[in-house]
Formats: structure tokens, C-alpha cells, sequence
């Protein structure tokens, strides 16, 4: 009988749910444009994780190890990543994101040196099915998203051998952060005043929360199943655009989340391949959770 993996997995599906809620936050957003969205976002979301690791006395693991220009580069991507991610959203392009399962697979095993294991490929075929069944028209932007999210897993499975969870995702979100800076002072404060409440509580869920908990499930799966986990926010954001925004679900966007769904379960067996590198360190998403 099948046992469900819990750690790493449950903290993709836990970050990609909250990433989910991306759609309801930017509906309570008003006249500000994508760049500041941005940046505020990653300003409170930075905020919230310097805090948490203050509070836990854990700032020492913040000194950067080797691999410093991989630490900068995740940033980088990061950030042009979120301006693809932001044009593709309430277009449903932002499903096309989601191709990166697919780009994963083919460079792992070059890159990383992992194999490629059945369950990985029935789950990419079902959940690629169901992406398509959302989607259907494709757009360039949500493509060249999900190109940047397949260089994000597997950078992170590669910054792990010399950081933490915690760094990573803190020195990529830093490294964003002062990218978008410039930014920051384009929109007057009597227009960012009303929006400060739902910017600094999208910035805490999504990067503080949902960017850790993603950070530590990457970091800690072969990068296959890590991308197909991820399949699950855009199931989460359709399913919160329905329950909150009243945004209609057809028969095709239904039947393609499941697919998703049944995709996510797959890998989330023990059949799913094990990771090919012997981490430590590994942070407990469960204490992730207790500690915010």
C-alpha cells in the first residue's frame, strides 16, 4: 500500500496554495502599476522573513556560502520571472507558467543527474493535459514564465548544498527586492496609502510563507516532482477565483484541474522517484508554519 510522503511535499503544496491566492490580493489592488505591486511585495515579504529569522535567533544562516553568484542569479530570475507571472495573470496564460515540469525533465537529468522515473511521466502527461485543458491558446509570456520557474527549481536544488532554505529564499528575494527599488517611487503615497494593508499581507503570504515553504520543498525533492507539485497553484488560484471572485469555471477549466490534482497525488507516492542528492539540514515545514 502506498504511503503519502509528507515534509518537502506538503510544503510545495502548502506554498503553492497560498501563491494561489495571487488573483485575490491583486483584486483588492488599486491604481497602482504591476512594478510597484511588485516590489511592495517583495518589500514586506523580505520584512517578514528577516523578522522571523530575528525572532528565532537563526540570522546566522543568512551568511552566504559558496556558490555567491548563484545566489545572485536566483534573483535575477526571480524577478524577471514575476514580470512574466504578473502579464499572464487573469489572462490564463498565467497556466502556461506551468509548462516548466516539462522543461525540468529534460534538462535533470543533464543537469542534476537525476532520473527520470515513470510516475514522473504519466503525472507530466496528465498534468500538462489539464493545463492545456485550462488554457488552450497559448501566449508567450506564460511560456518564457514557465522556462524561468524550471531554472528557479533546479537552481535552488543546487544552492541547497551550500545553504539553507531560509537563505535561499532570502537572498533571492533581497537580490529582487534592490532590482525593483527604482521603482518603488513611482507611485504617489496618497495612491499607495489605501493599499498598504493588502500589500503587506500579499507580500507575507506569498513571499514570507509561500516563498519559504516552496523554497524548502524544492530544495529537498528531485526537481521533477518539485515542478509537478507546483502544477497545484494555478488548480488553487482557479479554485479561489471561483469561490471568491465569482469568476465562472467551464466544463474544460474543471476537467483540467482535475488532472492537475490527480497529477499531484501521483508523485506525492512513495512510487515517485527519490532524490538523487543526500541533503541535511532539512527544515521541517510543520515548524515553518508553527513558527509564523
Amino acid at each position: 500500500m502506498f504511503q503519502v510522503k509528507k515534509g518537502p511535499h506538503l510544503a510545495v503544496l502548502l506554498g503553492c496554495i497560498l501563491y494561489g491566492m495571487t488573483g485575490l490580493f491583486l483584486a483588492g489592488i488599486n491604481n497602482l502599476p504591476i512594478t510597484s505591486i511588485i516590489f511592495y511585495r517583495l518589500f514586506f515579504g523580505l520584512a517578514f522573513i528577516f523578522t522571523f529569522l530575528l525572532a528565532t535567533g537563526r540570522l546566522g544562516e543568512l551568511k552566504p556560502g559558496k556558490r555567491k553568484f548563484r545566489l545572485l542569479l536566483q534573483g535575477v530570475i526571480v524577478t524577471v520571472n514575476m514580470f512574466f507571472y504578473f502579464l499572464s495573470v487573469g489572462k490564463r496564460a498565467i497556466l502556461l507558467e506551468y509548462t516548466a515540469p516539462i522543461y525540468v525533465m529534460l534538462a535533470s537529468p543533464f543537469v542534476l543527474k537525476e532520473k527520470v522515473g515513470k510516475e514522473s511521466i504519466a503525472a507530466l502527461f496528465l498534468a500538462i493535459a489539464g493545463v492545456y485543458l485550462v488554457i488552450r491558446p497559448g501566449i508567450a509570456s506564460g511560456l518564457f514564465a514557465g522556462i524561468l520557474l524550471a531554472v528557479i527549481i533546479m537552481n535552488v536544488r543546487v544552492l541547497k548544498r551550500d545553504h539553507s532554505e531560509f537563505a535561499i529564499a532570502f537572498w533571492g528575494t533581497a537580490v529582487s527586492c534592490i532590482l525593483m527599488l527604482p521603482f518603488a517611487s513611482e507611485t504617489s503615497f496618497s495612491v499607495l496609502a489605501p493599499n498598504l494593508s493588502t500589500l503587506a499581507a500579499f507580500g507575507i503570504v506569498s513571499v514570507g510563507i509561500g516563498g519559504v515553504l516552496t523554497t524548502i520543498g524544492y530544495a529537498n525533492l528531485e526537481s521533477q516532482t518539485g515542478s509537478l507539485l507546483a502544477l497545484i497553484e494555478p488548480v488553487a488560484g482557479v479554485f479561489f477565483d471561483l469561490v471568491f471572485l465569482g469568476v465562472a469555471l467551464s466544463t474544460g477549466t474543471l476537467a483540467g484541474c482535475v488532472l492537475v490534482l490527480v497529477a499531484a497525488i501521483l508523485v506525492s507516492f512513495n512510487g515517485s522517484p527519490k532524490p538523487a542528492m543526500n541533503f541535511t539540514n532539512f527544515t521541517d515545514p510543520a515548524e515553518v508554519v508553527r513558527g509564523y
